[in-house]
């Protein structure tokens, strides 16, 4: 006779009451301590990764930018030597001119009074502007109030003012910073109310669900989400701002880079003028890139 115990098959997954690994207190299944530990390897993963990535994004950005430097210089050098001095030079003539204004022909005192009253009439404009721009952007009887002025003088050459800026104040430093301010005030205007009228309006129903303060409206919502139009009107306000101190020190007294580009020009001195125009481009540059460092300090969350 057949015991029937000894028919039964053995079983084949694990024994009764057997807690599989993983799955308990201990293991590394949902659940337990170890998924946790897993999830955190998996986003440290993901943003190691994500670093590399952008590390080597910024690698090849600044490869391609240098390559591209490269080209213009040795373009402007090869334009330069088989072009008539008088018309054009080439990149290493300017150069030894520029190291001939910086010693002889007074360059840094010309950059130094022409960027003080650049930037005390960048400044000035630039408040003024992002002021105005965040009063026309909020309140629609502000903007029916000068909108119309606004635009009219924001579509007037600025070069059609000057004369009449001068005539009205005079030609010293003050029409300098003047002139400088209104060609950056217009552009910070128009970006930042462009600005505030693009805000979340998700943003302003929580802020009006939450009985928000006039105050703290401005403080939390209207200000934080204008930042990046206000870095874009301050760095679009740099290159207006470097044109407007040319004409300035032009047509008012000739002083600063101003002077020595004009004498440059009358001169024909072209390697000269090429030499200021050069400096000026490296201050439009480094104060942009001032810009965008002080906007990642400021506000890091504007992108």
């Amino acid at each position: 006779m057949i015991d029937p115990a000894s028919t039964t098959p053995a079983p084949l997954g694990p024994a009764a009451g057997a807690r599989p690994a993983g799955t308990g207190p201990g293991g590394t299944g949902a659940g337990g301590p170890g998924a946790a530990g897993t999830r955190e390897q998996i986003d440290a993963a993901i943003a190691e990764r994500r670093r590399r990535r952008e590390r080597r994004e910024r690698r090849v950005y600044r490869a391609i930018r240098i390559g591209s430097l490269v080209v213009v210089l040795a373009a402007w050098q090869w334009y330069g030597m088989h072009s008539i001095s008088i018309i054009f030079d080439p990149i290493t003539t300017v150069l030894a001119a520029l190291g001939h204004l910086w010693t002889q022909g007074g360059l840094p005192g010309a950059i130094w009074y022409s960027l003080w009253t650049f930037v005390l009439g960048y400044l000035s404009g630039l408040i003024a502007g992002v002021v105005i721009g965040m009063c026309v952007g909020a309140y629609q009887k502000a903007e029916a109030a000068v909108g119309l002025y606004l635009q009219a003088l924001y579509a007037t050459p600025m070069v059609a003012v000057v004369p009449l800026l001068s005539i009205w104040f005079g030609f010293g430093v003050l029409t300098q910073e003047l002139i400088i301010a209104l060609f950056v005030l217009f552009p910070s205007v128009v970006t930042v109310s462009y600005g505030v009228r693009n805000l979340d309006a998700d943003l302003l129903e929580v802020a009006r669900s939450l009985r928000m303060s006039r105050m703290n409206l401005w403080r939390h919502v209207l200000i934080p989400g204008t930042v990046p139009y206000i870095a874009a009107g301050a760095a679009q306000g740099v290159a207006m701002g470097l044109v407007g101190m040319f004409i300035a020190e032009i047509f008012t007294q000739l002083s600063g880079l101003g002077n020595l580009l004009q004498t440059a020009a009358q001169t024909y001195h072209t390697d000269q003028a090429l030499a200021v125009i050069v400096v000026i481009m490296t201050l439009g540059v480094l104060l942009r890139a001032l810009i965008t460092v002080v906007q990642r300090k400021v506000a890091p969350w504007a992108k």
